[in-house]
């Protein structure tokens, strides 16, 4: 039995179903113009969240008006000019699935959705071109074919902006040309016919990869370094960056670079303060999230320019010639219906100048302005921030105090969504601290210090592969320390290091007016912190962290849980002075063997031992967290490093590649002996 629908439901529903649609669909098209840039410079979840919606919207309601059209539910669409007005609007939906310049993929796995894509093209085009034979003869068919021939202008560089930008097609983009070399056949011709008196053969492992590299190096202008190193304006940062980007951008993909490259980007790097390398860095991140969310690729080219020349134009011939047809054709057609053609043309030519005002402000574009410009653009544009300069920050014993009650969990449990209530629940409380520049100079600091004293590629991967060591072996106290990193798996020993930081941070910040120390305890706090969100949120961005990590998690969640049940608190100062009050002096798995994986009790075990040196604890701690933080930079997987420009960025990422520029990479190969086979012919 069918529910009864008021007539007058039905229509309003047809009178405005399709021309809702359509103006969905042009609002959506200005979100993505006016907000999709913003998203490399936060981390806010709304605006992330908005941006997602109208890009998965957007790809939706445009189909969905072109089928309403294709079907002519409309009031009134018997009527010829409507028919050819509706024409039209089939034209402008299909150069809203075109997209706007600034966004061509939301995450990167949708940059593997190119072949979709391509078939959408072929379709939409197809229905386009239906609905305009449909609508023949058309008074609009000039301004009509104007605008579909933008439409799949559109369409087509989108398709090709995530064609290029699939990691597939993008590894295959930047290799060499091949390279057979000498002609084995007549090289052995001439040597056994005697006429060759000696025959030299080079042997590369790379050798044309080598060549494409000093190439794309020569071609962009490349500042010269020194033991002093000048300090770099911003336009020369600018082109540093991209010189940068050029030559590594392999690294998304896992090619591998001569230790030639290694020693010259090691050297650029070692000579620059912490602000120039860290600047340096976002502006490469910023080159690489172009490529991969926008289509400046394809738009940064002749063809592009005069692409985008012929689109403006025939967008503003349509806006004319529908002026024109308007005063003599269409006084039978709704008011409305013109005003939505006129908004339409309007919409159109605006996000057009908006979409070329931002090509204009790219990276890209800004190194091809003429130097007397240069000022103008260095105060307004080469100083605008490139990502969100923030880390997000979560504490262990938050997430047990600020936990949901038992119920919600049973409850979330019985549908499989236990892990999203936990993660709803950490996105709550969570929140973010700035990363400012002191932060970035100890870092630097630290990695810098590491790289100077790796001098070969062996040595360099023996030290990126040091999770704390290092840090302990330049002090006393690495015998006594040394079984919080060495004896436990990667997760353990940042728990263990993470429980032991709050609960001495937490403890000096209540009792100790002493402020020498205040930077190095910021220092760490605000690291351990971002580190644990990141374990707990973003565990593949940790990629050390396999095995049985979740249940070493769940277990020293579950002994808090008990431990908090007999000593119930809901203050996080209390809840630490209760934990600091336990006598500790063995270690869990002495106590427990093999039953339980928790290391609830150990990070108050190793804050004892902390709190016990003569050094200065949180230094050495900074150091640790450095370390720690530098290994799962360093192991995670590129691509996911590749992500997170589009996300507001991470600070694990520009460690990541910070640490390549400083040749802590694991795709750098020694440079082998060039191979020399002198042929002489026989006597």
């Amino acid at each position: 039995m069918q529910v009864p629908i008021p007539k007058i439901l039905k229509k309003i529903w047809y009178a405005w179903n399709l021309r809702s649609c359509i103006l969905l669909s042009l609002c959506l098209q200005a979100i993505l113009v006016l907000l999709a840039f913003l998203r490399k410079r936060t981390r806010s979840k709304l605006l992330h969240g908005l941006i997602w919606f109208a890009y998965l919207l957007a790809d939706w309601i445009a189909p969905v008006a072109i089928g309403l059209i294709s079907k002519s539910e409309g009031v009134g669409c018997e009527a010829k000019g409507n028919n050819d007005i509706m024409a039209f609007w089939a034209s402008f939906l299909l150069l809203h699935l075109g997209g706007p310049d600034t966004i061509t993929s939301f995450a990167l796995e949708d940059n593997e959705f190119w072949l979709r894509h391509l078939v959408g093209l072929i379709l939409q085009v197809l229905a386009t071109v239906y609905i305009f034979y449909e609508s023949l003869p058309n008074n609009l068919w000039v301004p009509t074919v104007m605008v579909f021939f933008v439409g799949f202008i559109k369409y087509a560089e989108r398709t090709r902006a995530l064609f290029l930008a699939s990691l597939n097609q993008f590894g295959c983009s930047i290799l060499p040309k091949p390279n057979p070399g000498p002609d084995y056949e007549e090289v052995m011709k001439m040597h056994s016919t005697e006429t060759l008196e000696k025959v030299e053969t080079q042997v590369d492992v790379m050798p044309s990869l080598e060549d494409e590299n000093l190439k794309r190096m020569n071609s962009v202008h490349k500042t010269p370094t020194s033991a002093n190193g000048p300090e770099l304006d911003d336009m020369q940062l600018l082109q540093e960056a991209y010189r940068l980007f050029e030559t590594f951008k392999g690294l998304i993909v896992g090619l591998l670079f001569s230790s030639k490259y290694r020693e010259e980007s090691r050297d650029l790097f070692l000579t620059r303060s912490p602000a120039e390398a860290f600047r340096l860095i976002e502006c490469e991140l910023n080159f690489m999230y172009e490529y991969l969310h926008t289509k400046v690729v394809v738009v940064r080219c002749t063809f592009g320019y005069f692409l985008r020349f012929v689109s403006f134009t025939l967008i503003v011939g349509a806006l004319a010639l529908f002026s024109i047809e308007n005063q003599h054709e269409f006084h039978h057609v709704r008011k409305f219906d013109i005003i939505l053609t006129y908004v339409l043309l309007g919409g159109a030519l605006g996000l057009e100048a908006i979409s070329v005002l931002m090509l204009i402000l790219s990276d890209r574009t800004l190194l091809a302005v003429k130097s007397i410009w240069s000022k103008l653009i260095e105060e307004k544009f080469l100083k605008r921030r490139r990502w969100s300069k923030s880390v997000s920050q979560y504490d262990m014993i938050s997430y047990w105090l600020n936990d949901s009650p038992p119920w919600t969990y049973t409850l979330a449990t019985k549908v499989a969504a236990g892990e999203v209530l936990a993660k709803m629940t950490i996105l709550w409380f969570s929140h973010s601290k700035r990363v400012d520049e002191d932060l970035e100079s100890f870092i630097f600091t630290e990695l810098s210090l590491k790289s100077r004293n790796a001098n070969t590629i062996r040595e360099a991967r023996d030290a990126s592969s040091q999770r704390g060591n290092w840090a302990l072996l330049q002090t006393s106290s690495y015998f006594k320390l040394k079984w919080s990193i060495a004896e436990y798996q990667y997760a353990e020993s940042l728990l263990v290091w993470h429980m032991a930081t709050e609960l001495l941070y937490t403890q000096e910040t209540e009792s100790s007016t002493d402020n020498d120390n205040k930077s190095y305890r910021e220092t760490c706090k605000l690291l351990s912190d971002y580190m644990f969100y990141l374990l707990v949120m973003k565990p593949e961005m940790m990629a050390p962290v396999l095995g049985n990590w979740k249940i070493v998690f769940q277990d020293t969640c579950a002994e808090a849980k008990r431990f908090f049940q007999k000593c119930p608190t809901s203050n996080k100062v209390e809840a630490c002075g209760k934990i600091n009050a336990v006598e500790t002096k063995y270690r869990s798995v002495d106590v427990k063997g093999t039953v339980s994986k928790s290391v609830f009790f150990d990070g108050r075990l190793l804050a004892k031992g902390l709190s016990e040196l003569e050094i200065d604890k949180w230094k050495l701690m900074s150091r640790v967290w450095v370390e720690l933080m530098s290994y799962a930079a360093i192991n995670c997987r590129p691509n996911v490093h590749a992500q997170q420009p589009s996300r507001g960025g991470e600070l694990l990422t520009f460690i990541w590649l910070l640490m390549n520029h400083l040749g802590f990479g694991t795709q750098f190969y020694e440079q082998e002996r060039q191979a020399k086979a002198k042929m002489v012919p026989r006597k």
